[in-house]
C-alpha cells in the first residue's frame, strides 16, 4: 500500500468536513427559519406594505390621491398552531373623499404569515368606502376567502 501524500491527506480532511459540515449548516438554517422572531416578520410585513400602497398609488390620478397617501394596521395577530402564525389587517387610505359626499374610499386587506414558508400571504382585498365619522358601506373586490 503506497504511502498517503499530503495531498491525498488534505482532500480526505476536507471530504469528511463536508461530511459533517453540509448536514450541520442545513440543521442551522433549517433551525434559523423556524425560530424567526417577530421582529423579523413584522420588517417582511412592513417591506410588502410599502410595496403594496406603491402598487395602489401607481393606478390612481395625482389629483384623487389625497396628500400623504398611508396604510393603518387594524389587526395584528399571533397563533401558536397550525399552518399560519401571523395575520394581519390593513387599511389603505389614498383617495380624496368626494366633494358632493364627503365620503372617501380605502382598501381593506388581510394578510396572513405562513409558517412553512416562512412568507406572507395576501388572502383579502375589499374597498370600503368611509366618513370621518365611520365606515360606511363595502364596495365590492375580490371574493371573501
Amino acid at each position: 500500500m503506497p504511502k498517503p501524500t499530503p495531498k491525498i491527506i488534505l482532500q480526505m480532511y476536507r471530504c469528511a468536513l463536508r461530511g459533517v459540515a453540509v448536514p450541520l449548516a442545513l440543521a442551522a438554517a433549517i433551525l434559523c427559519a423556524c425560530a424567526e422572531g417577530d421582529a423579523v416578520i413584522r420588517n417582511k410585513l412592513d417591506i410588502i406594505l410599502n410595496d403594496d400602497l406603491e402598487a395602489i398609488l401607481e393606478d390612481v390620478s395625482p389629483e384623487a390621491l389625497i396628500e400623504k397617501p398611508l396604510f393603518d394596521m387594524t389587526e395584528y395577530r399571533k397563533y401558536s398552531e397550525g399552518a399560519y402564525t401571523r395575520m394581519a389587517i390593513v387599511d389603505f387610505y389614498f383617495l380624496k373623499p368626494a366633494a358632493a359626499t364627503g365620503t372617501g374610499m380605502k382598501i381593506r386587506r388581510k394578510y396572513r404569515y405562513h409558517r412553512r414558508l416562512g412568507m406572507w400571504d395576501r388572502y383579502y382585498n375589499k374597498y370600503y368606502s368611509f366618513t370621518p365619522e365611520g365606515e360606511a358601506a363595502e364596495t365590492g373586490g375580490a371574493p371573501d376567502n
